[in-house]
C-alpha cells in the first residue's frame, strides 16, 4: 500500500507517466480532429513533460515541494503548443498545492488535483468543455468526493483514471467537433496515459520508455565540438503504409536531397526513416503521401550541439543564437517558417524570427530565450497560430519585462498588423490598432490531408488537397491549383479589395502567376499580389481584406 509520496517517489512516477505518453503519443496525434498536418498533440505534450522530468532530474529534491516546483518550472518553461501549455498549468496548480510538504498523503493528492484543475482552467480565457480541462476537473472532483473511502494513493489514482475515461468517452458529446470525426479530445487521453504511468510506477511496475528518445548525442555521425551543422533538424518517423509496395529506394532517393545521415528501413508495411535535414516539413510531406505518419520526432541538433559544449565552448554557443544588446523602444517577435515569409516579416519590422508553425510548435522558453537576452522597452510577440496563442502568453507571464502578445492566428494577419504599427507610438496604443487590423483580414490555407477524415460535411480521402477558410476546412479537390482557385472564390466578396496570394516551398512562380492572372481576369476591380513565401506544407496562404 502506497500511504505517502516523497520527493523520491514523485520524481519517479513523473518519469513514468512521460514514459507512457511517450510511447503512445502516436494514438494521441491521431486523435487530432482536422486530417491537416499540424502540432501534434500528443508530441506537444512528451515534450512538455519531458522537459519537467529533466528539471526534476537536475534539482536533485530533498522535499516534495521542491520536487513538484522543479516538475512545475521545467514543464512552464517547455510548454509547446496549448496542449502542453495547460499540461503544465496543470503541473503548475499541482505543486501549489504540494508547497512547503516533505510528502503527501491520499487527502493531499486529492488537493492537489484539484488545485490543477483551478489553475488550469484560470490559464485558459475561454475554457471549452469537451476537452482536457473538463477530464482533468472530472478526476478532481471524483477524487474530493471519495478521498476518504482510500488510504492507499494507487488505489484512489486507479479509481479516478476509471472516471477520466468516463469524462473522456463523454467528451463527443460535448464537442460536435469531436462527434463528427468520430475521436475522443486528443489533450483528454494524453493526460489519462500520463496518470496511468504514473499508477503503474506507484505499484512497483514503472514504465520504461520503448525506444529512446534522449537527445541524439553529437557524436552520433561523427560530430564534434569543432563541427559545423550543415543540417539542423534530426528527424524521424514512422510510415505506415497501406500496402507491401517496397519504397525505400524512392524515399532514399528523394530525401538524400534534403539532408544526410539518412536510414530508411522498410519491414513489411512500416517503414522507419531517419534523416538530418533543414526541411523536416518537406520530409514528412513526402512521407504523408504513402501512408500516415507515426512516432514523430524532431530535433534541433543546433541548440542540443550548444547546451551539450556550452560550459567549453560559449563562442560557439553565441553563434548559434545571437541577440543585441542595444536599448530599444520595441522589440518585435514573430513565429514563422519559410524563407520568403520570413524576409517579408523583417522588412515589416520583425526583430527576431522564431522558426516553427504547423508540426514545430516552439515552446515558451523560445520567447523567453529572446526577451531575456534583448533590451527593450517594450515586446510585441505574434505567435500567428492559434496552437502557439498560449505559449506566448506564458512567456509574457513569466517575464517582469513589459511584453504584450498580439493573438495573430495566421501570417496574414501578422502583415496587415505590423503595416499598422508605429514605432514613435506607446505600446496600448500599438496594440489597438495592429488589434482593429486583424478584424478586415481573412485567411485562406491549402494544403494536403494527412488521413482520410469527414468534416463540416465533406469528405476527405488521405493525400486530397484541402482548403481551410479561417479555422475551417471549407473544400476538398485533387489538384491544388484548382484548390486554391476554388478557395479564393469562397473568400472574395462585393466588399474585397486586396487580394495576396504567399506561395509555398513546392509551388513554383509560373504555377503562382498562373493563379494570380486567372484572378486578375475574373476579379478585375481587386487588386492582387503575389510574393513568394516558402512556407512548407501550405502551398498557398491567401489573405483578402
Amino acid at each position: 500500500m502506497i500511504s505517502v509520496i516523497d520527493a523520491k517517489l514523485f520524481e519517479t512516477i513523473v518519469k513514468s507517466g512521460y514514459a507512457n505518453l511517450e510511447n503512445h503519443k502516436h494514438a494521441v496525434n491521431n486523435l487530432n480532429v482536422f486530417p491537416v498536418p499540424d502540432g501534434d498533440t500528443g508530441t506537444n505534450m512528451a515534450l512538455t513533460i519531458q522537459y519537467a522530468v529533466k528539471e526534476i532530474e537536475k534539482a536533485e529534491a530533498k522535499t516534495l515541494s521542491e520536487a513538484a516546483g522543479a516538475c512545475s518550472n521545467g514543464a512552464l518553461m517547455g510548454a509547446r503548443g496549448n496542449s502542453g501549455v495547460i499540461l503544465s498549468q496543470l503541473f503548475r496548480g499541482f505543486a501549489k498545492s504540494c508547497k512547503g510538504k516533505s510528502t503527501m498523503d491520499a487527502a493531499d493528492f486529492s488537493e492537489a488535483l484539484s488545485s490543477a484543475s483551478e489553475m488550469a482552467y484560470k490559464a485558459v480565457m475561454k475554457p471549452t468543455e469537451g476537452t482536457v480541462l473538463t477530464v482533468a476537473r472530472e478526476m478532481a472532483e471524483y477524487a474530493a468526493e471519495n478521498v476518504k473511502s482510500f488510504a492507499d494513493i494507487s488505489e484512489l489514482l486507479d479509481k479516478t483514471i476509471q472516471r477520466g475515461y468516463q469524462s473522456l468517452a463523454n467528451t463527443p458529446n460535448l464537442l460536435q467537433v469531436l462527434k463528427e470525426a468520430g475521436v475522443v479530445d486528443a489533450g483528454g487521453q494524453g493526460l489519462l496515459f500520463i496518470f496511468e504511468g504514473m499508477l503503474h510506477a506507484l505499484r512497483g511496475e514503472a514504465v520504461e520508455l520503448k525506444e529512446s528518445v534522449e537527445v541524439v548525442e553529437s557524436t552520433e555521425f561523427g560530430m564534434d565540438i569543432n563541427s559545423e551543422i550543415t543540417y539542423a533538424y534530426c528527424t524521424e518517423f514512422l510510415i505506415m503504409t497501406k500496402n507491401n509496395q517496397n519504397y525505400e529506394k524512392m524515399l532514399i532517393d528523394r530525401l538524400i536531397k534534403m539532408g544526410d545521415s539518412l536510414v530508411v528501413v522498410q519491414d513489411e508495411n512500416i517503414v522507419k526513416v531517419h534523416v538530418h535535414t533543414n526541411q523536416p516539413w518537406a520530409a514528412m510531406k513526402l512521407a504523408a503521401r504513402i501512408g500516415e505518419l507515426a512516432k514523430i520526432k524532431i530535433e534541433n541538433m543546433r541548440q542540443q550541439h550548444s547546451e551539450l559544449f556550452q560550459n567549453e565552448a560559449k563562442a560557439e554557443s553565441v553563434a548559434v543564437k545571437t541577440y543585441s544588446q542595444e536599448e530599444a523602444e520595441y522589440v518585435l517577435v514573430s513565429v514563422s517558417a519559410g524563407e520568403g515569409l520570413g524576409n517579408i516579416l523583417k522588412d515589416l519590422g520583425v526583430n527576431y524570427i522564431i522558426e516553427g508553425g504547423q508540426t514545430m510548435n516552439p515552446s515558451t522558453q523560445d520567447f523567453l530565450d529572446i526577451i531575456e537576452n534583448t533590451n527593450a522597452k517594450n515586446y510585441i510577440l505574434l505567435p500567428n497560430n492559434k496552437n502557439i496563442i498560449l505559449a506566448a502568453t506564458q512567456a509574457m507571464q513569466i517575464s517582469d519585462k513589459n511584453v504584450r502578445v498580439l493573438e495573430t492566428k495566421t501570417i496574414p494577419e501578422a502583415i496587415s498588423a505590423l503595416m499598422n504599427f508605429n514605432p514613435m507610438t506607446d505600446a496600448d496604443d500599438n496594440i489597438a490598432q495592429m488589434s482593429a487590423a486583424i478584424e478586415f483580414v481573412k485567411t485562406g490555407q491549402v494544403t494536403f490531408a494527412v488521413r482520410d477524415s469527414s468534416v463540416n460535411g465533406i469528405n476527405i480521402q488521405q493525400g486530397d488537397i484541402i482548403g481551410i477558410l479561417q479555422n475551417d476546412i471549407v473544400l476538398s479537390e485533387k489538384d491544388v491549383q484548382a484548390a486554391a482557385l476554388d478557395l479564393i472564390e469562397k473568400m472574395v466578396d462585393e466588399d474585397s479589395e486586396l487580394l495576396t496570394v504567399y506561395y509555398g516551398d513546392e509551388i513554383n512562380a509560373k504555377q503562382a502567376e498562373d493563379i494570380r492572372d486567372m484572378i486578375t481576369q475574373k476579379h478585375p476591380s481587386l487588386d492582387v499580389e503575389l510574393f513568394y513565401g516558402g512556407q512548407p506544407l501550405y502551398y498557398y496562404i491567401i489573405s483578402v481584406e
